[in-house]
């Protein structure tokens, strides 16, 4: 997917030559839909993975799933998610 993506540095949309650039910006969006809370994308109410209720807690066995089918309503294909018992997400 194509589309405007931020600088990571400085949260500003991603400038190139003077333009805004439009790029491949599936890990952006996969990240955006780890990171958020549901609530959070007002057009998509029910979006958002919450990985920071994750951390320290009792881990959710269906919470790898509930993402990926987040993520796939998003528009992106993703094969595997899991997370580890240090807090390490990895995406496939």
């Amino acid at each position: 997917m194509k589309g405007l993506i931020t600088d990571s540095e400085t949260g500003d949309l991603l400038i190139e030559d003077k333009t805004a650039s439009i790029v491949e910006s599936d890990v952006q969006v996969v990240e955006s839909i780890l990171l958020a809370n549901r609530g959070e994308f007002k057009e998509l109410p029910l979006i958002g993975a919450e990985t920071r209720l994750q951390l320290g807690g009792e881990k959710d066995v269906m919470w790898a799933t509930r993402a990926k089918k987040m993520i796939k309503a998003c528009g992106v294909e993703v094969r595997k998610i899991s997370i580890t018992d240090n807090n390490t997400v990895t995406v496939e």
